[in-house]
C-alpha cells in the first residue's frame, strides 16, 4: 500500500479546521510518512494556525476570517497531488537515556513473563529500534511512538495507576510511549528517563516533536 493508492478523506473538523484522515485501522509507516510530509508542506504554506499530526490523520486549523472551509479543502487536495515522499533517513536521532526495570519499570517483570524473555532481552529488544514520534498528546509532552517489537506487545493495565511519574516509558498493546508529565495512566511501565520531555518554563517546552526520531539508551 502507498499513500498515493490509499487517498485520505478530507472533512470539516469543527468550523475552523479540516481533518485529513487515511483511516487504515493499523499502523503503517508509509501512511505516517505521508502524514508528516503533508504536515511539513502545510506548515511551509503559512496558511494554517496549527497543524496536528496523528498516526494516520492530520488536523489543519485555519483562520475562518481569512479562508473558507472549501478553499482550505481545495488547498489540501492540491498539496496531496504533489510528490509527498518523505526521507526515511534523518541527520539526527534523539538519544533518550533510560533506567529500565526496578522502581523505574514496575511492569518489567510482567512483560518478561508474557514475552518469555529475561529482563536483559526485553531491554535489548526495546532499545534496538529507532522509533519515530508519530504524534503528541494526551497530556503535554506525551510521546506516542511507532510500534514496539512484536514480542513486547502487551495490553494496558486493567486498573490504571493514579500516578505515573514524568519520563516513564510504557507499552500499551503495540504502542510504546513516554509520559511528558506525571499523570494517571494505564500503560505497562518498563523504564524511566531522567530527561524532562516537557517543561513549560523552557524556551522550547517540548523536548520532542511529532516527526522526530528517537532511540532509547539503557543506563
Amino acid at each position: 500500500m502507498t499513500a498515493q493508492t490509499h487517498l485520505p478523506k478530507i472533512m470539516p473538523y469543527g468550523d475552523h479546521a479540516m481533518l485529513v484522515d487515511w483511516s487504515i485501522g493499523e499502523f503503517s509507516e508509509t501512511i505516517n510518512d505521508a502524514v508528516h510530509a503533508l504536515a511539513a508542506k502545510l506548515r511551509q504554506s503559512g496558511k494554517y494556525s496549527e497543524i496536528v499530526p496523528g498516526y494516520d490523520s492530520l488536523v489543519c486549523v485555519f483562520d475562518l476570517a481569512v479562508r473558507t472551509g472549501e478553499t482550505t479543502k481545495r488547498h489540501i487536495e492540491d498539496i496531496l497531488k504533489q510528490n509527498l515522499s518523505r526521507k526515511t533517513e534523518v541527520d539526527q536521532i534523539a538519544e533518550i537515556p533510560v533506567h529500565y526495570g526496578g522502581e523505574n519499570g514496575p511492569d518489567m517483570e510482567r512483560i518478561c513473563r508474557a514475552a518469555k524473555l529475561s529482563v536483559g532481552e526485553v531491554i535489548a529488544l526495546h532499545s534496538r529500534e529507532t522509533y519515530r514520534v508519530c504524534m503528541m498528546g494526551f497530556i503535554p509532552g506525551f510521546t506516542f511512538l511507532s510500534p514496539a517489537p512484536q514480542a513486547l506487545h502487551h495490553p494496558r493495565l486493567e486498573t490504571p495507576r493514579a500516578k505515573v511519574p514524568a519520563g516513564s516509558i510504557g507499552i500499551a498493546n503495540w504502542q510504546t510511549g513516554i509520559y511528558g508529565l506525571e499523570s494517571p495512566g494505564g500503560w505497562q511501565i518498563i523504564g524511566r528517563t531522567p530527561l524532562s520531555i516537557f517543561d513549560s518554563k523552557r524556551d522550547t517546552p517540548f523536548l520532542l516533536n511529532a516527526g522526530d526520531r528517537v532511540r532509547f539508551v539503557p543506563q
